[in-house]
């Protein structure tokens, strides 16, 4: 096992890999037959996890649904693995997609495996010399526009994505699809979300005035690998299970508005990195004051949602998930800190929506 490997996160891999099976299944792939294996857990929430491998000197990662995933969570690793092989052989920054299993006794799911790719994610830390350099750090944000826009460019006709998504009609079931969510799992009320569900829907775009594009659906700074060392490069763009067609410029601005109020505002000027994403994509960047306020939406939506499922989880429930994997490696353990992930979830659901709230104000006098 090489030393890099060894820093990985964790080897407590809770019941999610089963070894054996998974040598099996590598073997029938072609890679490293019979060599021996080890696994790392490197991370994981409420939706997926992500599993290093190594064997023979190669290095991968094994996407999975997390043990209580939700309903569907076996179709977003195949529609994972698709999108991603649509994007080998463009300019955009992306995992290798290596092989998919859909074969749940292998590993009590559908997972596939991709390339290991070294780097680190600046939302989640920040390594020397890109820590006190603000040249750096000014060339990451621009990077991210760059991967950003090369993606808005993919003709992903072209790239046999046709059926990925539904671009039809996209706006205009934006606010309901998302409220219909917000149903599912309603606990406590949030004041004034559907009067800004209103506001959306009286200026959503025209049909006319988008083009659609592969959107990633989930695009920021923790989602993002940079290049070990300088200058500064997006060397790939991860989690991609809300990838769809749709608006690119959602993606966008929720980048944008999550750049800011994460702290990173005084990396790059906002005009500077619009202008690159425009030059990369071929687009034009208009009405961002929409689709901030959409993208605050969403994310208050999906954070009440990961709230109200840490509470479930505290008390026993699962309500919405899939059936329990058909075998486990060991006994699932008790999570001692749902409640303390559930307050800050809370926090957090609380700030994207007072963030969606003021939104329609903040850039009300931006013609952007």
């Amino acid at each position: 096992m090489t030393q890099r490997f060894q820093q990985l996160k964790s080897d407590d891999l809770a019941g999610l890999v089963d070894e054996s099976r998974l040598a099996r299944w590598l073997d029938e792939q072609g890679l490293a037959p019979g060599r021996p294996l080890a696994t790392r857990r490197i991370s994981g929430g409420m939706s997926n996890e992500s599993i290093g491998v190594e064997r023979g000197g190669e290095r991968w990662v094994l996407r999975r649904p997390a043990m209580h995933a939700l309903q569907g969570a076996d179709r977003g690793m195949q529609r994972e693995f698709r999108v991603l092989s649509a994007l080998d052989g463009t300019r955009v920054p992306h995992p290798r997609p290596v092989a998919l299993c859909d074969d749940p006794d292998v590993a009590g799911s559908i997972f596939y495996l991709m390339e290991h790719v070294d780097g680190f994610a600046p939302g989640l830390q920040l390594p020397e010399p890109f820590m006190s350099s603000p040249t750096l750090q000014r060339q990451i944000a621009l990077s991210s526009m760059q991967a950003l826009g090369e993606l808005a460019r993919v003709d992903w006709r072209a790239r046999g994505l046709e059926g990925f998504g539904k671009p039809e009609g996209f706006h205009d079931r934006q606010v309901s699809r998302w409220a219909r969510q917000l149903e599912q799992y309603e606990r406590r009320d949030l004041p004034g979300l559907r009067d800004i569900g209103v506001w959306l829907d009286a200026h959503r775009p025209a049909s006319d005035d988008w083009t659609p594009a592969i959107m990633h659906g989930d695009y920021h700074m923790a989602n993002l690998f940079i290049a070990p060392g300088p200058p500064g490069r997006v060397a790939a763009i991860l989690d991609w299970e809300n990838a769809t067609i749709g608006d690119p410029l959602l993606d966008l601005a929720g980048f944008l508005r999550m750049f800011v109020s994460s702290g990173y505002a005084h990396w790059a000027e906002r005009d500077e990195m619009i202008a690159c994403w425009e030059s990369y994509s071929g687009r034009t960047a208009r009405n961002l004051r929409y689709y901030t306020a959409l993208s605050a939406y969403k994310l208050t939506v999906m954070l009440e949602g990961v709230y109200q499922r840490q509470l479930a989880h505290r008390v026993g429930v699962f309500w919405g998930q899939s059936e329990r994997p058909r075998w486990s490696a060991q006994p699932r353990p008790r999570c001692a800190s749902a409640e303390p992930a559930a307050s800050s979830a809370a926090s957090l659901s609380a700030a994207a929506f007072a963030s969606a709230f003021a939104v329609k104000y903040i850039f009300s006098e931006r013609s952007s």
